[in-house]
């Protein structure tokens, strides 16, 4: 984005997006509110899992942000961001990229080819041509041999949103013709590697929509390659309904379209959302704030960094632009999977190779409950999600949603909304007189044999189920641990803990040593057997008589 006006052509940015909600519960506040919470500062250096968080602020000393950003969001940056010009051949920033790395937070720079005085096309611009012709290799070697002689990492973002149509470098200005750009990017690259600026990790960040749509200017067009790009950028934001033609736009439809894109572009790089905010106008920007980090590790995987626009400008972007929305921030930066070390975000692979993990070193996801085929939830990794009920009476038979269906049938895929993401959930009725009664839902891990067996996973290595769970009607759950068939295990027999239960979902950690089989098991074995067998997950509630419902979320073991 621009730091001067840039009129309706840029009000684009972010506005190609429909609507949906998602959230979290969000972690519990201090009484004393926001102010009275510690800052946190991570120093954890080793693990470069986890989504680390920066900020732009218009500064006239940026190496100061850090401090005044732990003040007012009791969170110390990763990083931080600011835009340079060529104009002027405005020199390289050295005395603020060695401050900020002293404080082992990452400077990140957006290095902009142009004169912000001229427009596209006008006398003395810069273009992407004079750049390839080799009209700035003076000023580009200077800035590569400073970067070098600074000796510290650093990002450099050049040529941001090129598939726009409001800056002198994009495509839309250059030809229509992205191959241009690609020489133009390897060429400021290259003059960077000849003169050993080594440190410098290179950012390709295209805008969220391709403005305008047209073929030539598919962003994809412009990738630059894998052996130039270490980490791929989005820009996006909630325009709100301020602008004519503005709507209130969801975190995850403002990227979702553009990350997809980028995934497939560059499947192992790590994803940075290089600019993002939200306005005011048109919603609630605290929830819009909930729902973004809902969905960052559920959605959006291979995003690694997020770095807000903090400013006032055609919107306020501000976080503090109401108490609700800072509040909100400030909350959502103390989860778990927010990173703020510097040193541990530059040293996140330029190719992940593969997928990231889940929040928390080396957990193993099982349902977050974004996947559908043939219209039914599935597992992370293709396993059926179903129903079943069960009653020792038949003629007061348990009832379940979607029991129309027959034999295992589908969860409800209850939508966004209410403060939570997409889920699994069902109504339940178990009824009297029963000696036993209960609906069960089952989560099968991977998929089935062509033959319909279930296929189990040797998950030994892991010691707790982390799961967010709700339910209505019943003050507890039983959960229980299904191995194959091969442990010869009676239905029921499985080892299984009770919770404890409210109508608002949260989020549990259950150590699987509390499960236990029960004392009429037939055939006794180890949890690690199971473990090592591991075939499936119930959830089941068998209080009697009883009615409600149940809701289920982000189902995964943890080491």
């Amino acid at each position: 984005m621009r730091i001067l006006s840039l009129g309706a052509a840029l009000l684009l940015s972010g506005s190609l997006a429909s609507s949906s909600a998602q959230q979290t519960v969000p972690p519990p506040e201090p009484a004393a509110g926001v102010a009275g919470l510690p800052v946190l500062e991570d120093k954890d250096s080793a693990r470069t899992d986890g989504i680390f968080f920066g900020i732009f602020r218009e500064r006239a000393d940026h190496a100061a942000i850090p401090a005044e950003v732990a003040a007012d969001l009791r969170f110390k940056p990763a990083s931080v961001m600011w835009y340079v010009a060529w104009k002027d051949r405005t020199a390289f920033p050295r005395e603020e990229v060695l401050a900020l790395s002293k404080q082992g937070v990452v400077p990140h720079i957006t290095w902009e080819p142009w004169d912000w005085n001229l427009k596209a096309g006008d006398p003395g611009q810069i273009t992407l041509a004079a750049i390839v012709g080799g009209a700035w290799d003076g000023y580009i070697r200077d800035w590569a041999r400073a970067a070098r002689a600074a000796d510290v990492p650093l990002l450099l973002r050049w040529g941001h949103e090129f598939n726009g149509n409001w800056y002198p470098w994009a495509v839309a200005n250059n030809g229509q013709d992205p191959a241009l750009y690609v020489r133009a990017y390897r060429h400021v690259h290259d003059i960077f590697k000849a003169e050993g600026a080594n440190k410098v990790q290179w950012i390709w960040c295209l805008n969220n929509a391709d403005v305008p749509g047209e073929g030539w200017n598919d962003a994809a067009r412009a990738y630059p390659g894998a052996e130039y790009v270490d980490w791929v950028g989005l820009d996006g934001y909630n325009w709100g309904t301020n602008p004519s033609w503005g709507t209130w736009t969801p975190f995850r439809d403002v990227f979702k379209t553009a990350y997809d894109k980028a995934v497939a572009v560059a499947p192992d790089k790590p994803v940075v959302v290089a600019e993002f905010a939200s306005s005011e106008v048109g919603g609630d920007k605290g929830a819009w704030i909930l729902n973004m980090f809902a969905d960052l590790p559920k959605v959006f995987p291979q995003i690694r960094s997020v770095v807000w626009f903090d400013i006032q400008k055609e919107e306020d972007w501000r976080v503090g632009s109401t108490l609700g929305s800072r509040e909100r921030l400030v909350t959502g930066l103390r989860n778990k999977f927010i990173r703020g070390s510097g040193t541990a975000m530059l040293a996140v692979p330029a190719s992940l190779k593969t997928p990231a993990a889940a929040p928390g070193t080396g957990s193993r996801p099982i349902a977050d409950f974004e996947q559908l085929r043939d219209g039914r939830l599935t597992t992370v990794e293709g396993g059926k999600v179903y129903l079943s009920g069960y009653q020792q009476n038949a003629a007061q038979s348990s009832t379940f949603s979607g029991q129309e269906a027959g034999r295992e049938a589908p969860a409800v895929v209850l939508a966004p909304g209410n403060g939570l993401s997409q889920r699994a959930a069902f109504d339940f009725g178990i009824r009297a007189p029963n000696s036993y009664a209960g609906v069960v839902l089952t989560l099968d891990l991977l998929p089935r044999t062509a033959g319909g067996a279930v296929v189990s996973a040797d998950l030994s290595g892991f010691r707790t189920l982390r799961l967010q769970l709700g339910a209505s009607g019943t003050h507890r759950v039983r959960l229980e641990l299904l191995a194959d068939s091969s442990l010869g295990l009676a239905d029921g027999s499985h080892p299984q803990v009770y919770v404890d239960v409210g109508p608002g979902p949260r989020v549990m950690e259950v150590p699987l040593s509390r499960f236990l089989q029960p004392d009429w098991a037939p055939k006794k074995v180890t949890l690690d057997e199971v473990l090592r067998h591991l075939a499936s997950i119930n959830v089941v509630v068998d209080q009697i008589p009883s009615s409600g419902s149940v809701q289920l979320d982000d189902v995964g073991l943890l080491p």
